[in-house]
């Protein structure tokens, strides 16, 4: 019974001790320093539960007396009463904090929290602690120690700890604040430069300047709110503060900005908006899981059928880049065994800032840019988002389903259906509403299909077949040359990976996608062929990565086929080839450094496209060199400068348009 008992109590006080956050820095002059409980005795020690004999040694192979072991142990219980009373006047004391001061509330509470979360093993601990009271409760009466009252403040502890691993704050606050410098120059020749996304660089009133005359600051900050309930519904809310909406800044957070044609990037007026406001419960019923998310959602689903552009390359915010489009509806999400089944809607337009900014209002159209035709390259038919003529349309509602299932133990697919839909309006594209891509008053769009992948290995296969299919009031428009697809394969061993792939994006497809980018035009249509990409990890520190795409025009069928809905700069005759390849250095874990090359050229364009101003030849090269900082572990700097040079000429090789220029941008984002 003494063995026993003594292994008990040993590993009580060992085990208590061990939770403890002090360290010791010396310890019992006998304890070999490869034993497996030496920290343990260094701690305790260092918390006066320990003391030794009179000559500082432990005696660590000598048998305990059961009077030895009831000391330890009310040093032990005294200890733990302390910590506890301690802590439980800290969290009174945070009940008499300012409420204005969010942040210094946050870091006490996340202080305390943390030494919470250090107590969850205690429960098991002062459970054994009282046990062992009742063994030892003679030896206890003998040094004087009141046992009952023992007992009771025991229990007491085991409460008030339970009850203070439970006790969070109701609503956790985190967010984002971002201080960006953007600056652009002409080139040396006055020419003017061109963005990525087709806006001017260096460019003030149709002269050009230098990178400090058009110096422009913007800032946005980020504050989430969200509910810290365990049972029950969950709640979180984003709202952001900033200075970069609207057509002078960045304009929407899903268009080419509207500013591209006349100025180049200033800061808007400052404005308020919600990017995101749900509320989302859980439910099983009879052994069907089921979810549901209310308010304010966000969503995407295949870059061929829903995904919101990232069209600001210079500007790095999760939230701005994360692919999903924003509406005011719901989202349903059912599982059945390893299949899964969300059906969503709800409204896409209308979702406005405090200024009356649409924050990403949900366009279809294809073959854009956000270059206008005074240039004479890829004009306003070719659904220029900067032009009058209405040809890209933003949809008012949403709604589809989306259903995945796994393939075996190798592959996944996905069915999607996406219904988009306009206001009502009459079959000639009339009343007070734009008409919608000039195809006679169509007023609904649905995008159909699937995509698969499956996986042996290092080796990946991949697929996608989607189509589009607009309507007037349910009278069908383009029932042909109206579908995409694509089909990859790759590679990868870790520090190598290779891909390859084939696509064909039909002149009539459309849908809110995001499914590339060549030179300016983003989601290009009317097209086919081939595309490749590699990465090599050098070493640790440099990694190359590489992608090209060689295409060709189709040929758009008439409109007695049902297609051929909108004009398109290619053809049968026309080539493009787009090159890119960068290098990554990572100098340490909180400095590196890149650099980045693009080159794209489309040739023998169809010279008949209304607004092309007779181009034939077209280029688009970009260069550009930056790198990032963490200035800590939420915060960090990035900075960058990207050089521009391209140009348009007709068949005879005469020089119709030459872009020169660059953009200089600098972030500083802190999170919290």
């Amino acid at each position: 019974m003494m063995k026993r008992s003594s292994k008990l109590a040993l590993s009580l006080v060992l085990t208590v001790g061990a939770s403890m956050q002090a360290m010791a820095q010396d310890n019992f002059p006998d304890a070999p320093a490869n034993h497996w409980a030496y920290e343990a005795l260094g701690r305790m020690k260092a918390d006066g539960l320990l003391v030794g004999y009179p000559d500082g040694l432990y005696r660590g192979t000598r048998p305990a007396s059961r009077y030895e072991l009831a000391v330890a142990m009310n040093a032990v219980y005294t200890h733990l009463k302390t910590m506890i009373d301690g802590m439980q006047g800290q969290l009174d004391l945070l009940k008499g904090i300012n409420p204005q001061d969010i942040q210094n509330l946050k870091d006490a509470v996340a202080k305390l929290q943390d030494q919470i979360n250090a107590m969850k093993g205690w429960g098991d601990d002062i459970a054994a602690l009282k046990r062992a009271t009742e063994e030892f409760d003679k030896e206890l009466r003998s040094l004087g120690v009141d046992v009952e009252a023992m007992k009771k403040d025991l229990g007491d502890l085991q409460s008030r700890v339970s009850a203070l691993e439970k006790k969070k704050p109701a609503v956790e606050i985190s967010g984002d604040v971002n201080f960006f410098a953007v600056s652009t120059n002409a080139g040396k020749d006055q020419t003017f430069g061109l963005t990525q996304d087709g806006r001017r660089e260096g460019y003030s009133g149709n002269v050009g300047v230098g990178l400090f005359h058009d110096l422009s600051f913007l800032h946005e900050a980020a504050f989430t709110i969200a509910g810290t309930n365990e049972t029950g519904p969950k709640w979180k809310g984003t709202f952001v503060v900033s200075d970069m909406l609207g057509g002078q800044a960045f304009g929407s957070q899903s268009t080419f900005a509207s500013g591209g044609l006349t100025q180049s990037f200033q800061q808007g007026p400052e404005d308020v908006y919600v990017q995101d406001l749900t509320v989302r419960w859980d439910v099983n019923v009879i052994g069907l899981s089921f979810n549901a998310e209310a308010g304010r959602v966000a969503y995407k689903l295949n870059p061929y059928v829903l995904r919101r552009p990232d069209t600001q390359s210079y500007y790095d915010n999760e939230r701005w880049n994360d692919g999903k489009y924003r509406f005011d509806g719901a989202i349903f999400g059912f599982n059945f065994g390893s299949a899964k089944l969300h059906v969503y809607g709800g409204n896409t337009s209308n979702l406005l800032s405090v200024d009356g900014v649409d924050l990403n209002p949900l366009v279809i159209g294809n073959n854009r840019t956000a270059f206008g035709n005074s240039e004479g390259i890829f004009g306003t038919n070719n659904q220029n988002i900067n032009s009058t003529s209405g040809l890209l349309s933003t949809m008012d509602k949403a709604a589809g389903a989306n259903l995945s299932f796994g393939l075996g133990s190798n592959g996944h697919i996905n069915l999607d259906y996406l219904v988009l839909d306009q206001e009502e309006r009459n079959s000639t594209g009339g009343g007070s509403f734009d008409n919608l891509l000039n195809t006679g008053g169509a007023n609904r769009d649905a995008v159909y299909g699937a995509d698969a992948e499956f996986g042996f290995g290092r080796l990946k296969i991949s697929g996608a077949f989607h189509k589009s299919e607009l309507t007037a009031n349910e009278s069908a428009i383009n029932a042909h040359d109206n579908q995409a697809w694509n089909a990859n394969v790759g590679y990868s061993s870790g520090k190598v990976g290779i891909w390859g792939g084939y696509r064909e994006v039909d002149n009539d497809y459309f849908a809110p996608g995001d499914w590339g980018r060549l030179g300016i035009v983003q989601n290009p249509a009317n097209i086919k062929g081939w595309q490749a990409g590699a990465h090599l990890d050098l070493s640790n520190v440099i990694r190359l990565t590489a992608t090209g795409e060689w295409d060709k025009g189709q040929e758009s069928e008439g409109a007695a086929q049902g297609g051929a809905l909108t004009s398109s700069p290619f053809d049968t005759n026309t080539n493009i080839r787009d090159l890119t390849a960068r290098v990554d250095f990572r100098i340490n874990p909180n400095f590196s450094i890149f650099g980045s090359i693009e080159d794209s050229n489309f040739s023998t364009l169809d010279t008949t496209f209304s607004g092309i101003g007779g181009t034939d030849h077209a280029s688009f090269d970009w260069t550009t060199v930056g790198f990032g900082y963490g200035l800590s572990s939420n915060a960090k700097f990035n900075l960058q400068y990207q050089f521009s040079n391209g140009g348009a000429s007709d068949a005879s090789g005469n020089g119709l348009a030459r872009f020169n220029g660059g953009i200089l941008t600098s972030q500083l984002t802190i999170k919290f």
